[in-house]
């Protein structure tokens, strides 16, 4: 089990950062560039609050991913 001191996004089961989910949820986000691109690191979109975020962010909604359990 992981420290809470860790824990981020990246680690949260709410936390999605596919390239193509990160484009479904931010129409218009292709006609610029890709979610595909490098510059995106591995940010993603919360679930929760419905923003894009960086995946190294933290709040109070984290649940532990059972993939990085």
């Amino acid at each position: 089990m992981k420290q809470p001191d860790s824990a981020s996004c990246h680690e949260c089961k709410h936390f999605q950062n596919e390239a193509a989910h990160v484009e479904a949820a931010l129409p218009g986000l292709s006609s610029l560039s890709s979610a595909y691109a490098a510059v995106r690191y591995s940010d993603g979109v919360c679930a929760v609050h419905r923003r894009y975020i960086a995946a190294s962010s933290i709040c109070s909604t984290f649940e532990e991913s059972y993939a990085f359990a």
